[in-house]
């Protein structure tokens, strides 16, 4: 992480779909993280399916997807190469392009690949309201909880968004449920890491970051011998707006398996 980077933290935001131009957020897919196993790929493809399904195509340049995301550009190029390419001859891309004029890029989804398909339905059903089945579940990530301008350095921050979204989906769905209703989510470090297909120690960190920064009240457990932290919500009442920098530790160069990616059982 850079000296200079630090994270702007906005409690009690509502996640809203159709406001993503105020809340500067994208959503994405845990299917999707497990097919591409990248978090880049899986957050760049999330922005262009949202707009596949509102406007039936996506057509603006890579450096308006950068600035959106806070990737660099070189980063959502390496993306968009990726999703545009088949692993071998038997499988279809994710993406297809249509044309390139100049700086503009036209995208759509792939339709011939089923999670593709999968995925632009489940857009479509939250963007027009359309009853669709085999639908996908999809995470609000937060792009407007940390400064846009350390998007160059900023890989350890998108997957903590990330996980920061499914904490909090997992909370909402909790309170929402006829069962066993909570407003707390328990998970230990190994069903996080095996929910993300991300290794245990870059999970580990993703944690230690987000407690002192007050995105969640987090607990420690031990639930028949196995640690396990219990997330609760900032109550907006009492959470407060304040700029929180990244810990010292967290900006020096982290050993490479914190951030490597671990396949997907």
């Amino acid at each position: 992480m850079s000296h200079n980077q630090k994270n702007k933290f906005a409690p009690g935001a509502k996640q809203n779909l159709g406001n993503q131009g105020k809340k500067k957020q994208v959503f994405f897919s845990l299917e999707v993280l497990h097919e591409t196993k990248s978090d880049t790929q899986t957050l760049v493809l999330g922005h262009i399916a949202y707009h596949h399904a509102k406007h039936g195509k996506f057509n603006s340049s890579v450096s308006s997807i950068a600035k959106h995301l806070c990737y660099s550009i070189n980063a959502v190029k390496n993306a968009l190469s990726q999703l545009l390419s088949a692993e071998n001859d038997e499988k279809q891309p994710l993406l297809f392009e249509e044309c390139t004029k100049g700086y503009s890029r036209t995208l759509s989804l792939n339709l011939k690949h089923p999670l593709a398909y999968r995925l632009l339905q489940s857009y479509t059903q939250i963007v027009h309201g359309q009853q669709a089945a085999n639908t996908l579940p999809l995470y609000g990530l937060q792009l407007h909880l940390f400064d846009s301008k350390s998007r160059y350095d900023s890989r350890h921050q998108h997957k903590m968004l990330m996980l920061h979204a499914l904490i909090s989906s997992k909370i909402k769905a909790s309170k929402l449920s006829t069962r066993n209703k909570r407003d707390t989510y328990q998970q230990s470090i190994s069903q996080l890491s095996k929910k993300l297909g991300w290794a245990y120690m870059t999970v580990k960190s993703l944690i230690e970051t987000m407690q002192p920064l007050g995105l969640f009240l987090v607990l420690k457990e031990q639930v028949s011998r196995v640690a396990k932290f219990v997330f609760g919500e900032v109550k907006a009442s009492k959470a407060k707006v304040r700029q929180a920098t990244i810990p010292i530790k967290e900006r020096e160069a982290p050993p490479i398996e914190r951030y490597r990616d671990i396949p997907i059982a």
